[in-house]
């Protein structure tokens, strides 16, 4: 359990909170790219307790600028894209990207150079628009395998979610919930909504990591944690345990699965809302070629039916998403900021314990003035990711993450389920 004091301390995101400090010192998405476009031009996003506006200028550009013009607070929202920025419907006032005025139409002395609204840098890549909310200078974005991969098919899907990210980002630190969550109350929740074909395919989908864990380990590296699960008949050398798991510190999961891929970013929009935005990659037949998918699509997701209940079993806008609807129900189910004072963890939860240590390290070592972790600042193209079961593009014929065929795992803490 934790004290009311240190709860808060994880959780609160707003300006001038420990947390929130730490959360802008990274990249998050606030959109997909074919959200803002020359039909639809801007985009409220509200990120880290936030308000502001996405858009799309007439030369293709993105900016990300406050929600109000500073003359007379016209939202932005409703403002015209120009070639070099966002012009303001009420009176013509234009900002750029840096949320300065360049123009004051209808002013006899113009006083532009004085006027400024916030703005923050963007950046488009993979399907996805990120933000930094940082100070300055902004690092790099991180070029993760899955959003540079040529030849994927990509898709992006998203929630908007009322709890805090933390209970979200948790349950990636909870191997043992996929036994408990997926395999067992999945498989009640699919008998009793969906018809028996589903079970089959359900069945194939948890039965591997569904099975009984007898083992934990956690690995920390330069840009988050490997979990590590042993399950029950597997040895050290399944991929279970010698690739595992990653997690992208601060609140980035990495999937995968056969021929899928994805990051999965639980996006802290305030203290009791996060956006849970999923970029799926799916790899065409060894030796294919894919057709560019150019926009990327996006589809958002309920997590409540018509009666108001939350979505236990969901077919997806592209295909079943039963795993994270359930997942979606145990963040929500703990209340907008789940009450840590009166938690009773146990062995199961040692890498939830291990997280929230790191992240107060992480938070201390900001308010110290130094640089958190997984910040980077070198360039590089592409940084691929080992994760247990799946294929990767430079696999051939019938390989399957071949190119980390000699990876030995290693852990800096283990917990026995025996």
């Amino acid at each position: 359990m934790l004290s009311k004091e240190r709860n808060e301390e994880l959780t609160r995101v707003g300006p001038g909170t420990p947390m929130g400090a730490l959360m802008r010192r990274y990249w998050h998405p606030i959109a997909a790219s074919s959200e803002v476009s020359e039909k639809v031009p801007t985009k409220p996003v509200r990120l880290l307790g936030e308000d502001l506006v996405l858009y799309r200028d007439r030369s293709g550009g993105l900016g990300l600028i406050g929600p109000r013009c500073a003359h007379r607070n016209a939202e932005m929202r409703y403002a015209v894209p120009e070639p070099n920025g966002l012009r303001c419907c009420y009176h013509g006032w234009l900002y750029d990207q840096t949320g300065l005025c360049i123009e004051q139409p209808g002013e006899p002395r113009p006083f532009r150079n004085e006027v400024r609204i916030p703005a923050y840098p963007v950046r488009e890549v993979g399907g996805l628009v990120f933000a930094y909310l940082g100070p300055a200078p902004a690092p790099e974005l991180p070029m993760w395998d899955v959003l540079t991969w040529p030849n994927v098919t990509r898709k992006v899907t998203a929630s908007i979610l009322p709890c805090n990210w933390l209970q979200c980002m948790e349950n990636s630190l909870d191997p043992v919930h996929f036994e408990w969550l997926h395999r067992y109350y999945g498989t009640y929740e699919i008998v009793r909504h969906k018809p028996d074909s589903s079970l089959d395919e359900w069945d194939h989908q948890t039965a591997e990591r569904g099975k009984h864990h007898v083992k934990l380990g956690f690995e920390l590296t330069d840009y988050g944690i490997i979990k590590r699960r042993l399950l029950e008949g597997e040895t050290e050398r399944d991929d279970h345990w010698r690739l595992g798991h990653p997690i992208l510190f601060p609140n980035v999961l990495r999937v995968g699965q056969y021929d899928w891929h994805g990051l999965h970013y639980r996006v802290p929009v305030d203290d009791t809302t996060t956006l849970h935005i999923m970029l799926d990659v799916e790899l065409p037949p060894h030796g294919s070629q894919v057709t560019s998918n150019a926009p990327v699509p996006v589809k958002y997701w309920p997590v409540h039916d018509e009666k108001g209940e939350l979505i236990q079993v969901f077919d997806g806008p592209w295909e079943p998403y039963h795993v994270v609807a359930q997942d979606q129900v145990a963040w929500i189910a703990q209340g907008p900021i789940s009450d840590r004072t009166v938690e009773k963890l146990g062995a199961t939860d040692a890498g939830i314990v291990y997280y929230r240590k790191l992240l107060k390290e992480q938070i201390d070592l900001v308010a110290a003035g130094g640089e958190p972790m997984n910040v980077h600042r070198e360039p590089k193209d592409c940084i691929t990711l080992a994760i247990e079961s799946a294929r990767y593009p430079s696999d051939g014929e019938g390989e399957r993450g071949a190119m980390f065929k000699d990876v030995v795992a290693r852990t800096d803490y283990e917990v026995s389920l025996v």
